[in-house]
């Protein structure tokens, strides 16, 4: 009974953004993309054409990135280590049509040195990186989590498919400092605004929490920042058409008395639809992974009851992780709330033999499905056990 009823649930869910889908279509009326990159392209041309900024820019190049494309493409551009390099992109790449899914340059753009990486995630749509390795620039368009390793081998077990449109991605290779060649380059003008997004993000980067490092698989991000106020340090969340996985190493024995502590403050759900099913998976979490490779999320839901348990409806993550619907209650947003998970029972009843040990706690923050907005705040984590005690946060 309890299968009939997610299963009826998901067809209703998928015909409420079939009908959203429809509207969206309806409202962007004529696809003007190839105009808007050929409008994209033209401007950047110019402003970094002028004798001021030509004198800060080592190269420029502007790259068609297809999301069906097979592999890695050349920039036709060499970088050093150490060089900074500003990525500029628009366009739009789409899952379906019909459900309104697409994705864009945040989400899907990589880059990578020579034949062997390391992967590179732009963070935005207008983003300045620091090279860590030389050689020949590489590019891609692939949503996150389809690799086989950190170097951007493909998964086979994941081929792409059937995702069209295209990025036209700006490269610029700076001589020097980014920031004074970006403020050059908008003291002739912009592009809707994406060079004065470049500059913003080339100045003041938002910094990882400290002790804490962004999952490679979905590459670095700015959705999480170190924060303080009355409550003491925590940790700020917020994500808009973004996904993004914080990791904190945390070897712990896990036992039958073993307990994640924490306090969280939610203030906005990214979806408030069923969050069961890909179209829809988009939500605020933090989890534990174990030693075995499965992670364990407890979730706040916009629609699902508490005490809903479920496999991941992602490819590859469907191997690995569970989702725990811990609060659903909207009187719950915006307040500060207490929790206390005994992680072993907790693991017993969602997924089956408990592992031995605790290796790390997540956060976890997904908005790139429906393309909303969430907004958390996590503080005072802990693995407890007894006298044992491990601080996170």
């Amino acid at each position: 009974m309890a299968n009939q009823v997610a299963a009826l649930r998901s067809v209703v869910t998928l015909l409420r953004l079939a009908i959203r889908g429809s509207v969206a279509r309806l409202r962007r009326g004529a696809d003007t993309t190839a105009d808007q990159q050929a409008t994209f392209e033209a401007v950047l041309t110019s402003l970094a054409g002028s004798p001021a900024a030509s004198a800060t820019i080592a190269d420029i190049r502007f790259v068609s990135v297809g999301g069906d494309s097979s592999g890695w493409q050349a920039a036709d551009l060499d970088v050093a280590t150490g060089q900074q390099v500003s990525v500029l992109a628009v366009g739009t790449l789409w899952a379906s049509r019909a459900l309104n899914l697409k994705f864009g340059p945040r989400l899907g753009l990589w880059l990578r040195t020579g034949d062997t990486g390391p992967l590179i995630k732009t963070p935005g749509d207008a983003a300045t990186v620091t090279m860590q390795s030389g050689g020949p620039l590489h590019i891609v368009a692939k949503p996150p989590g389809e690799w086989a390793d950190e170097n951007g081998a493909f998964d086979d077990a994941f081929p792409r498919a059937g995702i069209t449109g295209s990025l036209l991605v700006c490269i610029i290779v700076w001589k020097a400092d980014a920031v004074a060649g970006l403020r050059t380059m908008l003291s002739g003008g912009d592009y809707d605004g994406i060079v004065a997004n470049a500059l913003a993000q080339a100045s003041a980067p938002v910094a990882t929490p400290k002790g804490w490092s962004y999952l490679w698989r979905l590459g670095q991000g700015a959705i999480y920042a170190d924060a303080s106020g009355e409550h003491g340090r925590h940790i700020h969340c917020h994500t808009k058409e973004d996904v993004g996985i914080l990791q904190f190493p945390a070897d712990f024995e896990l036992t039958d008395t073993t307990k994640l502590q924490w306090r969280w403050k939610v203030d906005k759900l990214p979806c408030e639809l069923p969050e069961d099913i890909q179209p829809t998976h988009d939500y605020l979490s933090i989890a534990v992974e174990f030693d075995n490779g499965q992670d364990l999320t407890y979730m706040w839901s916009g629609s699902l009851a508490e005490g809903t348990v479920f496999r991941c409806p992602l490819p590859f993550w469907d191997k690995v992780e569970t989702h725990w619907v811990l609060r659903s209650n909207p009187d719950g947003l915006g307040k500060w709330l207490n929790e206390d998970r005994p992680v072993k029972s907790d693991y017993a009843r969602a997924i089956g033999t408990p592992p031995a040990r605790i290796v790390r706690v997540w956060l976890i923050a997904v908005s790139v499905f429906q393309r909303g907005e969430g907004i958390c705040d996590y503080a005072d984590i802990e693995l407890v056990d007894g006298d044992r005690r491990l601080r996170v946060l």
